[in-house]
């Protein structure tokens, strides 16, 4: 969409940290996320995107504190089901 790769930068720049979380693939996230500013050139895309699965590795999600290391750096969610985004 129009004005989304500047807003984001702008928002960055405001020291807001943001994140994208979507039901799409994670290589098409990454794709979209590099497109709209939220993933730079340099990111280490290992560590800054995430497939949702990685939320819930037995069915059962992470606890809280492993939840909170995993998606403290991650800024790309992907192919997330709708309970993953409360």
């Amino acid at each position: 969409r129009d004005g989304v790769p500047e807003s984001v930068v702008a928002a960055r720049g405001a020291g807001i940290r943001v994140v994208m979380i979507t039901g799409d693939y994670l290589k098409t996230a990454i794709a979209i996320a590099h497109n709209v500013n939220i993933l730079q050139p340099d990111d280490d895309e290992a560590l800054a995107a995430v497939d949702c699965a990685r939320l819930r590795p037995d069915g059962q999600y992470l606890s809280h504190t492993d939840m909170d290391l995993l998606t403290s750096c991650v800024r790309v969610f992907a192919r997330a089901k709708p309970e993953d985004k409360l």
